[in-house]
């Protein structure tokens, strides 16, 4: 397996009962990572519409929601999380971390990608694939994520690539599988 550098680590202390007080467990590896792009091409043509976890596929969505019921379709449930309390949860429940890539790595399929204001889901899609294609004409961009848009954009969720989507930074969180170990 290869060693991954995850951004912070953070004890819980035995009085705060709103974390898990046991951590161990494993990382999705990149297999169940393609679980996760899989089902979000089920949620390709949802028309955007800002519902949080009232998101259905094929009906409207936004990118919290859309990202929480694929993540739960794929078999890797959590509490829903709007994008600004995504983070906290994260390191409040040590369900998602966050991966710190250098600069020659890329995410792994299945990671969640995250903004301010905004989620969406890396999806490297393989050399000849008809969703790689990106859809400005003229562009050699390829699409490498899933994601919903915002209203103003008339796109209904699919794929896109991340660097035509927005210019600043994103963090990246890759779902973290808790033992179910009786000690923990």
């Amino acid at each position: 397996m290869d060693k991954i550098e995850i951004a912070s680590a953070t004890m819980t202390e035995r009085t705060d009962k709103s974390g898990k007080e046991c951590t161990i467990g494993r990382f999705i590896d990149e297999k169940e990572g393609w679980k996760v792009v899989n089902a979000a091409e089920g949620w390709e043509g949802t028309i955007y519409k800002l519902i949080g976890a009232a998101s259905q596929k094929g009906i409207a969505g936004d990118c919290s929601g859309s990202t929480y019921f694929i993540y739960k379709e794929a078999g890797f449930p959590y509490v829903y999380q709007t994008t600004s309390t995504f983070i906290d949860y994260a390191n409040k429940t040590h369900r998602f971390r966050e991966i710190k890539l250098a600069a020659d790595e890329t995410p792994q399929a299945g990671d969640v990608l995250w903004w301010s204001g905004h989620m969406a889901i890396y999806a490297p899609f393989p050399e000849g694939h008809p969703k790689q294609k990106f859809e400005v004409p003229g562009s050699k961009a390829v699409n490498d994520m899933y994601t919903a848009f915002n209203s103003r954009t008339g796109h209904p969720y699919g794929p896109f690539n991340i660097k035509k989507f927005r210019k600043d930074p994103f963090k990246v969180f890759r779902y973290y599988i808790i033992s179910k170990d009786d000690k923990c």
